[in-house]
C-alpha cells in the first residue's frame, strides 16, 4: 500500500483552499504536492506551473548574500558569475515522484550547481587537454588527487565551491518547464521487437530545467594563486564549451561569461606542478638504460629484476621537460645519437602506470 507524501489532515485542508498557490520552496512542493492518483497528469503539470510562477524567498536572497560575503573572506577563493545561455539540467537522474529529477538548494529550494558536479566538468576538460599534451600528468593530479593500488593517494588542491543561483537575475523565477517527446515508445520499451514507424504516436515527458538568462555564482578555491587562476579559467571554458550537467548534447548546460571574462585557451595558465608538491612515493632504478623514441617523442626505460621486465615512460610534454635539464652531451646522445643513455632514474608511480621524473646521467 503506498504511503501518502503528505498526511490525510493536511491534504484534506489544502484541497479546502481550492488551487494551489506558488510556494516558497519548489523542491518541497514537487516532492509533497502531487496527488496519489493522476491519472491524466494534471497534478503534474499544475506543479510544474507552480514552479515556473514561484518567485525566490527574501530569506533566499539574504543567504545568498551571506554566502557571497563568506566566499569573499576565505584565503585562496576566485569569484565570478555566468549566465545561462541554455537550458541547465542538473540531476535529471535525481530520485524524484515525477519521474524526472533536479538539482535544488535542500534548505531554499532553488536550483543549485554542486561543486561534485563542476569538478566532474573540469575533470572532462582536464583529460582533453591531457590527451593533447597540454597537462602533464603531475599536474592532473596536483588538480584532482589520486589514489592507487598500494593505497598511496592525495587529495587534488582546488576546492570547487557549490554554485548558487543568483536570485536578481530573471526576475527571481528561475525554473521552467521542458519537454522531451518520445516518439517510438514500443520499440525503445520492447528492445527492438517491435519497429518504429511513422505512426507511432509520440509520447511528450513533461520535466523542470533553469531557464536560460539564470546568473550563478561560482568559486573556485586554492592554496596557490598560480593553480587558482588555472583552475578558474579551466572552468570557465568548460561552462562554455563542454556544459554541465545532462543533454549537453542536445545543447543544454551552456554559459556566457559575465563581462567577457575569460581565457579561450585553459592550457596557456597551466603552472608548474612543483609549487605544489605531490605526495608520491618515487623509486630509483640504477644503471638502466634511457631510450628515445624520435617519432613519438617520449622517453621510456625497461628493467629486469628477478626474472620479471617492468617498464616507465614520460609523456612528449615531459620528455621536453626533462630534456631540458639534461648536460648538453646528454641529451645529444638521447635525441641525435644511438638515442640510449646510461643513468639513474627516478620514477614515480601512478595507479598502474611508472612515470620517469628525473634522469642522472652515469656516463
Amino acid at each position: 500500500m503506498p504511503t501518502d507524501a503528505i498526511r490525510k489532515p493536511l491534504r484534506e485542508h489544502l484541497a479546502s483552499q481550492g488551487q494551489l498557490q506558488p510556494g516558497q520552496h519548489v523542491g518541497l512542493m514537487l516532492d509533497r504536492f502531487l496527488p496519489q492518483h493522476d491519472d491524466e497528469h494534471t497534478g503534474a503539470k499544475q506543479l510544474y506551473k507552480l514552479a515556473q510562477q514561484t518567485e525566490v524567498s527574501p530569506v533566499y536572497k539574504s543567504a545568498f548574500s551571506r554566502w557571497r560575503q563568506c566566499l569573499q573572506r576565505l584565503e585562496g577563493v576566485r569569484l565570478f558569475t555566468a549566465t545561462a545561455a541554455s537550458p541547465i539540467a542538473v540531476g535529471l537522474g535525481n530520485e524524484s515522484v515525477l519521474e524526472v529529477g533536479l538539482t535544488v538548494h535542500r534548505t531554499y529550494g532553488v536550483p543549485l550547481i554542486p561543486g561534485s558536479a563542476l569538478k566532474g566538468l573540469c575533470r572532462r576538460g582536464a583529460l582533453r587537454l591531457r590527451g593533447e599534451g597540454k597537462l602533464t600528468d603531475e599536474q592532473f593530479r596536483v588538480l584532482f588527487g589520486y589514489s592507487d593500488d598500494n593505497g598511496r593517494a592525495s587529495a587534488g588542491y582546488i576546492v570547487f565551491w557549490d554554485a548558487w543561483y543568483d536570485p536578481e537575475s530573471v526576475q527571481g523565477k528561475p525554473f521552467h518547464r521542458d519537454t522531451i517527446t518520445v516518439h517510438h515508445a514500443d520499440y525503445y520499451t520492447s528492445r527492438g521487437q517491435a519497429y518504429p514507424t511513422d505512426f507511432d504516436d509520440p509520447n511528450p515527458v513533461p520535466f523542470l530545467v533553469v531557464r536560460p538568462g539564470a546568473r550563478f555564482l561560482f568559486a573556485v578555491q586554492s592554496p596557490d594563486d598560480g593553480w587558482g587562476a588555472f583552475a578558474q579559467n579551466l572552468l570557465q571554458w568548460c561552462l562554455q564549451n563542454l556544459g554541465v550537467g545532462a543533454k549537453t548534447n542536445a545543447g543544454y548546460g551552456y554559459f556566457t561569461l559575465d563581462e567577457g571574462k575569460v581565457d579561450t585557451s585553459p592550457a596557456k595558465a597551466a603552472p608548474s606542478a612543483k609549487p605544489i608538491p605531490v605526495d608520491t612515493s618515487a623509486d630509483i632504478w640504477q644503471n638502466v638504460i634511457v631510450n628515445y623514441n624520435p617519432g613519438q617523442r617520449v622517453l621510456q626505460v625497461q628493467r629486469t629484476i628477478e626474472g620479471r621486465s617492468e617498464g616507465a615512460s614520460a609523456d612528449a610534454q615531459r620528455t621536453q621537460q626533462l630534456l631540458s635539464t639534461l648536460p648538453e652531451a646528454a641529451r645529444q646522445k638521447l635525441t641525435q645519437g644511438k638515442r640510449r643513455l646510461l643513468a639513474d632514474v627516478q620514477i614515480e608511480v601512478s595507479g598502474n602506470r611508472k612515470l620517469i621524473v628525473k634522469i642522472t646521467p652515469r656516463e
